[in-house]
């Protein structure tokens, strides 16, 4: 990791921000598509918060013109402060309600799911289960309002596993078995349900890569 001097496209201040040199997946992704290592391990760098105002976003150079206003809410800078979070995830869920504010709730409930990776590797199970069903409530919205957050038989697999490790085993089996009985569904995505309908039916909420799907 490096640090760069960047100055907050809100308040103005400028502040120094972790990076990390570019990195590809050399491991196989998990089955909520969590890169595997070495870009797994950039997930800090992910994410850059202006100490002043608190600000996050991937860029704090810059900031959606909707939502300038937003970050001195309460309901905002209650999730900054929120010690009962991991600190990792805070950054995350910030972003998470500055997206759902300006109406990009499919962005919104990726950014939620990344939350629950940096909840992951802080051990927190409790608060990963509730990012990971934030991102489900996210997507939801966004498929009320027109939004996708990837193709279809690829968005069964993901909330499939999304609900599976969130403990929620009777909404993952509907969405597998929806997911199973889509139209010319996609081989690969037909493994990964497949796979994915034998751990929902163990009560499986570990994590697991792609590289352990059968048939692949």
């Amino acid at each position: 990791m490096t640090s760069i001097e960047i100055r907050c496209g809100l308040c103005g201040s400028p502040s120094q921000q972790q990076t990390a040199p570019a990195a590809d997946s050399r491991q196989a992704p998990d089955l909520d598509t969590r890169p595997g290592e070495p870009l797994r391990s950039t997930i800090r760098s992910w994410m850059q918060v202006c100490p002043e105002c608190g600000y996050a976003s991937s860029d704090i150079s810059s900031i959606h013109e909707e939502a300038s206003d937003f970050v001195a809410t309460e309901a905002y800078q209650r999730q900054r402060f929120d010690s009962a979070t991991p600190e990792l995830a805070r950054p995350f869920l910030c972003h998470a309600l500055i997206l759902e504010h300006v109406k990009q709730y499919a962005d919104a409930g990726w950014t939620a799911l990344h939350a629950a990776w940096a909840c992951d590797d802080a051990n927190d199970d409790a608060n990963a289960r509730k990012a990971r069903e934030l991102a489900i409530e996210y997507w939801k919205h966004g498929k009320r309002h027109g939004q996708s957050f990837g193709d279809l038989p690829e968005e069964f697999a993901l909330v499939t596993d999304v609900l599976r490790r969130a403990g929620r085993f009777e909404d993952a089996l509907i969405a597998c078995t929806e997911g199973i009985a889509t139209e010319d569904l996609n081989p690969v995505i037909e493994h990964v349900l497949l796979f994915e309908k034998t751990l929902v039916q163990r009560r499986d909420t570990k994590r697991h890569s792609l590289a352990e799907v059968p048939g692949l």
